[in-house]
Parts: structure tokens; C-alpha cells; sequence
């Protein structure tokens, strides 16, 4: 399957990862991702989205 990856700049990258989200009902295995860490990590600060373990892995998901 293939994942969604973009070096455009980082406003970009923050709005592709958000589509890719929720394109995928919110909810994303960690390791499925291609975006960057810096992308990953703003959208953990800014409160967007949040790391879960579920026990079967890690997945970044959105806080709304």
C-alpha cells in the first residue's frame, strides 16, 4: 500500500499528513507513515493528534 509523501515545505506536509488521517478514518499505524518526524511531531504539540499503544502497535490519531 502505498503512503503519501510530499518535500514540499512544512505547512504542506502538515496538511497532507492531516488528509492522510483522516483519509484513513483518523487512525494510522506509526510505522505506515512517511512523513517526517518534525510533521509528526508539531501535530503532537499543537494538540492535533496523539501516539496510542493499542498493544498491537503504535498509531498516531486525531485528538478530535
Amino acid at each position: 500500500m502505498a503512503t503519501l509523501s510530499s518535500t514540499k515545505n512544512p505547512v504542506d506536509n502538515k496538511n497532507a499528513c492531516l488528509l492522510f488521517l483522516q483519509n484513513r478514518g483518523g487512525r494510522v499505524k506509526l510505522s505506515e507513515l512517511t512523513f517526517s518526524q518534525t510533521v509528526i511531531q508539531d501535530l503532537i504539540t499543537k494538540d492535533i493528534a496523539k501516539v496510542k499503544n493499542t498493544g498491537n502497535g503504535y498509531y498516531l490519531e486525531l485528538e478530535k
